[in-house]
This record gives structure tokens, C-alpha cells and sequence, in this order.
């Protein structure tokens, strides 16, 4: 379930949806981001638009702020 003005939906309508690598509408858990060793990390799955990263961002920092 998405949480307002801090998940980000993906969908497979979106300009940016085919270079994400994803294969089916999926969501940016911001408020389930971890820090992980690079070293566990198996591969890169793809990128999203830069106004998607700023939107994720803003909305990280916003909610940050307003705990």
C-alpha cells in the first residue's frame, strides 16, 4: 500500500518505465530504504527519470523533516 507524497508508483504507462528494468507497475518503498554493503549487491536492475529521482528525494527530505 502506498504511502501519499512519500512512496512513488511506477507504471508500465510511464516515460521511464522500460529503462527501470522492471517488468511489472511497482513502487519506490522510500519509507523502506536500508543502507546495504555494495559488496551483497548482485547486479543493477535499471534507472529511473531524473524528475523521478528529485520528486523521490524531496518527498524523503520532507517527510525527514516533519518527524
Amino acid at each position: 500500500q502506498k504511502i501519499q507524497e512519500l512512496d512513488e508508483i511506477i507504471t508500465i504507462k510511464d516515460a521511464d518505465f522500460i529503462q527501470s528494468g522492471l517488468k511489472l507497475a511497482s513502487v519506490i518503498r522510500v519509507s523502506r530504504l536500508a543502507v546495504v554493503d555494495g559488496d551483497i549487491l548482485l547486479g543493477k536492475l535499471g534507472r529511473i527519470s531524473r524528475d523521478r529521482l528529485i520528486r523521490v528525494r524531496q518527498n524523503l527530505a520532507k517527510w525527514i523533516s516533519d518527524a
